[in-house]
């Protein structure tokens, strides 16, 4: 099952998308079934139970909204969290140290992004006046279903409502400005926390679409030229461990979201350096998770 929002910004529904141009609203689904309308995080903490009888009204006559008359949000448009693991890649820990099989933290990198940072599968980017290095990483997002605090790896896949494209969007320039004097004035969460920086989409695959995730292949281009091509088997902390361990110091909750690790490729790594800027367009595909692609604008400080 493909789950999406749809309408005006901060003001989305949750819908199934019943193929590449109807969605199927959900409220009226659920209210047939005998449920109450809820929002999508509510969906998500009861998805084991509801997708059935989701499934079910689908085979029937159903409302339809056509996508290209509406506005696709991210699938998750408020989540409580939204989970970074930082340089969770071998490739790209490689190239942003600058040297093969770079050693990697003992524990996985917890980063914080601010949950109002999300924004649509083809909606503007805007590059803050303040970065001249705004940055790209395509990375698979897990979406938490029922939420848990020291979830065991054994039971990880129970608390997962499915995947989408994520864009882990990095300031370079505004994560690293001070780090010469010490690597305490690191400033990642001011990096990652700019309005915008957080797209995804176009929709969440349920867990049952896609059997494995550590065998995608994630790729990017920005103006149709190819920037990353890896594969997710090259976490270095794999979806139940990342799960396992994250749960072991938050609590996680229904609709959050874990950014997993992006692959080599990210413009701050290119010869020269390759950065976004207005009328760039990025676009991401990963398997089974469709296509995202959301135009770059500047600023505009008034």
């Amino acid at each position: 099952m493909r789950i999406v929002s749809f309408g005006p910004a901060r003001s989305e529904q949750p819908g199934v998308l019943l193929d590449d141009e109807h969605i199927v609203p959900l409220a009226p689904v659920l209210m047939r079934a005998g449920l109450p309308a809820l929002d999508i995080n509510s969906i998500l903490a009861l998805l084991d139970y509801l997708q059935p009888l989701i499934e079910e009204q689908l085979r029937g006559d159903v409302e339809t909204v056509p996508v290209s008359a509406t506005r696709l949000g991210a699938p998750i448009p408020h989540p409580e969290k939204i989970i970074v693991a930082g340089g969770n890649y071998q490739s790209h820990v490689d190239e942003a140290v600058g040297m093969k099989d770079a050693p990697s933290p003992s524990e996985p990198l917890i980063i914080f992004k601010p949950s109002n940072t999300v924004i649509g599968p083809h909606d503007a980017l805007v590059r803050p006046a303040r970065s001249q290095q705004l940055d790209y990483e395509t990375e698979i997002a897990v979406v938490i279903g029922r939420g848990g605090h020291h979830i065991p790896r054994g039971r990880a896949f129970d608390h997962v409502a499915g995947y989408m494209i994520g864009n882990d969007v990095t300031a370079r320039d505004m994560a690293f400005k001070d780090i010469e004097l010490s690597p305490l004035y690191s400033q990642i969460t001011r990096a990652k926390g700019i309005p915008t920086g957080a797209p995804f989409g176009p929709w969440l695959a349920t867990k049952d679409e896609i059997p494995d995730p550590h065998n995608l292949r994630l790729r990017c281009w920005i103006n149709d030229e190819l920037r990353q091509d890896g594969w997710s088997s090259e976490m270095i902390v794999d979806i139940p461990g990342l799960i396992e361990d994250f749960s072991k110091v938050l609590e996680l909750s229904p609709g959050d979201i874990i950014f997993t690790g992006t692959t080599t490729g990210c413009g701050a790594f290119q010869d020269p350096p390759l950065f976004l800027f207005e009328g760039d367009v990025v676009r991401m595909e990963i398997t089974g998770l469709g296509v995202m692609e959301t135009p770059v604008i500047d600023e505009v400080v008034r």
